[in-house]
């Protein structure tokens, strides 16, 4: 029996991404604050994270909300269909 391919919905994660962005931006908080605060191993990785190019689990949106000091369901608050 073969793997299952990781899901991966690539527009569901730049929405949640572009949410974290604006709200950031609202915060006047830049990628390398997030990435000093989320206290990254590679700042590229959050960088990655931010663009929207990488699937990121419960945990780390998690961090995010804790970051910009919001619950998490606002991260979630944008248009979904």
């Amino acid at each position: 029996m073969g793997r299952k391919p990781n899901y991966k919905n690539e527009d569901f994660i730049k929405k949640v991404s572009a949410r974290i962005l604006e709200i950031a931006k609202e915060k006047d908080l830049g990628q390398d604050q997030i990435a000093e605060l989320f206290q990254a191993d590679d700042n590229r990785q959050i960088g990655r994270v931010l663009r929207g190019e990488t699937n990121y689990g419960i945990s780390e949106l998690e961090r995010f909300a804790k970051i910009l000091k919001v619950h998490p369901k606002v991260l979630l608050d944008f248009d979904w269909e």
